[in-house]
């Protein structure tokens, strides 16, 4: 028999490494505030309400990445109401949110949603669906 070197300990070895190193570096993001998380779902919803786009939205300072389908279909707010005082989830805050939409055929509904918002150099604004 041929003396093969040992792979199997130095892959493990590695592995080990990398995985302690993964867990070893910084810890998770800060909490986001509540008030600065309803002041900018509050500027998110503005701009959708005066006709703005997402697309601008991520252009301002900090930059504001919203989603959510009825604006990316071409739905109008013409009025919402934040309800509330936000619940931490994860690094973020969730917001209910009650929204009158009109979509492009005319015919207005109310929904009643549910907004992530977590801030940072980059602030992330993501609605929460149950139908996805």
């Amino acid at each position: 028999m041929s003396a093969r070197p040992c792979v199997r300990p130095l892959w493990t070895v590695a592995f080990l490494a990398a995985w302690c190193a993964a867990g070893c570096g910084d810890s998770a993001p800060p909490a986001t505030d509540a008030a600065a998380a309803k002041q900018h779902l509050s500027a998110a919803l503005d701009a959708w309400k005066a006709g703005g786009a997402q697309a601008d939205l991520a252009k301002q300072s900090p930059p504001l990445h919203v989603l959510d389908r009825d604006w990316e279909k071409g739905a109008k707010v013409s009025a919402y109401q934040i309800e509330g005082e936000g619940q931490a989830l994860g690094a973020g805050v969730q917001w209910p949110v009650s929204l009158t939409l009109t979509n492009d055929k005319g015919k207005t509904a109310s929904k009643r949603v549910v907004y992530v918002v977590n801030t940072g150099d980059v602030v992330s604004i993501a609605r929460q669906d149950a139908d996805f």
